[in-house]
């Protein structure tokens, strides 16, 4: 395989990778050229150090006033190679056979088989030659100029490495922007800030602000549609309600009569979706109350008041199973409608003589965040795993067995005003059979703990109102 087209491969879907990458080469290309001219310089720069040297040892025999009759060695000669440089007297025999016609400077000479570079020097009393081997000069200069590479070859990588950090650090910006994009929900649609975001990303996110706000303007306009199309429904819906109730004050054939109930069974589901596509406008539209301190165990008791006559009605068992959660901030409101959607699903998909649990705890994360979890359980048929997926897609049934009233919008309602409310929304199957709907939110700063209340089997719904409440929260199950 091409390692060209690896690269080329590996870097194509990533900024980060195609910027360290030419950063990278161009260190080494950079780099490379760098050690090739250092080490040309230090090859030249050593030889002419050598040639300096052969200068100063002629000279120095010079100085001594008495020129040699004969070749001398330096002392260092037995036992360093390197060291051995050959100084005689030209035109005296014995030592290297060199020409004895010599003009003062710099030559080299092939003498005993070898190559000499032999520096001249003559005055009145005569002329000497200092004479050192080329191998040993050509060794001495590599080896010096090698030296001067290795910081070089120890930097390439260094650089290699910070190229990344740096690249890495100036694309903090876009990492950071991208988590705060990944972490909004679906329904928060304001613009991105401004601050922080360097110069070139500048026309990039506004181009995506202006997107999110053309995309803000059309759910506004859907939301609205929504909301006016149900409000228009409303009043014919509710005539023709009344209408049919009336008929059934006149008598009637038996075929009349049923049609009339099936009529009737038929507004009321009508009823129902237009109740729920104008709930879910409110949670589509964002706008809520102030946030205030919350019991989670008044609106448990709120729901259960308000369903327990359509639980007895099913023979369904519902209370209150745990409620030791700590406050929260919340509008009570939308809190209230998520709880009553979620129990609503469950009795309608509880068969008959079945169970339905509320329960609200807290517990702390491994951070000491603290989380109040409100959840409702029923032992009903449960979701089918592959549908979990798209349980909170509006309309969508879930291919579940049990009451055909519904309007497949309870789920959606829940979610919108979950994530509105900056909590969190879980539904999954329980082992034992049966689904768990769990709503998560953060403690209240410095919420005190709720007191425990477990209560089982009773014959009396808890309430808010001190009236009308029993000391017991699950009633029990109608025969």
């Amino acid at each position: 395989m091409n390692p060209l087209a690896s690269l080329r491969r590996w870097s194509r879907r990533s900024l980060l990778r195609r910027l360290w990458l030419w950063t990278t080469l161009i260190v080494g290309l950079v780099g490379a050229s760098t050690a090739a001219v250092s080490y040309l310089l230090g090859y030249v720069e050593a030889n002419r150090l050598q040639d300096t040297q052969l200068r100063q040892v002629a000279a120095l025999v010079h100085a001594g006033g008495q020129l040699p009759d004969a070749t001398l060695l330096a002392r260092a000669a037995e036992r360093d190679r390197d060291a051995r440089i050959v100084v005689q007297r030209l035109g005296v025999p014995g030592g290297l056979a060199l020409p004895a016609q010599l003009a003062p400077g710099m030559h080299v000479v092939r003498a005993a088989g070898e190559q000499w570079r032999v520096f001249v020097r003559a005055d009145p009393a005569g002329a000497i030659a200092a004479a050192q081997r080329t191998d040993l000069r050509s060794d001495a200069a590599a080896d010096s100029a090698l030296r001067t590479l290795y910081p070089l070859l120890a930097l390439i990588p260094l650089l290699a490495l910070l190229a990344a950090w740096v690249v890495r650090r100036a694309l903090d910006p876009v990492l950071r922007l991208a988590a705060q994009v990944d972490a909004r929900s679906e329904l928060r649609l304001d613009p991105l800030p401004m601050r922080e975001v360097p110069r070139e990303l500048v026309p990039f996110v506004e181009s995506i602000n202006r997107l999110l706000e053309r995309v803000s303007a059309l759910r506004e306009r859907e939301r609205r549609f929504v909301a006016d199309a149900a409000h228009e429904l409303r009043t014919p819906i509710a005539a023709l309600t009344l209408q049919a109730e009336n008929l059934s004050h006149v008598e009637l054939a038996p075929q009349a009569r049923e049609r009339l109930r099936g009529m009737l069974a038929g507004l009321a589901r009508t009823r129902a979706a237009v109740e729920q596509l104008l709930s879910l406008a409110r949670a589509q539209s964002g706008r809520f109350g102030a946030p205030q301190r919350v019991e989670p165990s008044s609106v448990l008791r709120h729901v259960l008041e308000d369903l327990l006559p359509l639980a007895e009605q099913r023979g369904i068992d519902l209370g209150i199973d745990h409620n030791d959660g700590r406050t929260i901030l919340a509008d009570p409101t939308q809190l209230y409608t998520l709880l009553r959607n979620a129990v609503d699903n469950a009795l309608r998909y509880t068969p008959r003589g079945g169970r339905v649990d509320l329960g609200c705890h807290s517990t702390r994360d491994a951070d000491g965040t603290c989380w109040t979890h409100l959840q409702v359980e029923d032992d009903g048929p449960g979701i089918d795993a592959s549908w979990l997926e798209r349980a909170f897609e509006p309309f969508n049934r879930l291919q579940r067995d049990g009451d055909e009233a519904g309007t497949g919008l309870g789920l959606t309602i829940m979610s919108h005003i979950a994530s509105n409310l900056g909590g969190r929304l879980l539904l999954e199957n329980r082992a034992a059979g049966g689904l768990r709907v769990r709503y998560s939110q953060r403690c209240a700063p410095d919420a005190a703990a709720g007191t425990s209340q477990r209560s089982k089997g009773s014959s009396a719904s808890e309430s808010t109102q001190p009236s009308s409440a029993s000391d017991d929260s699950r009633p029990n199950s109608p025969e």
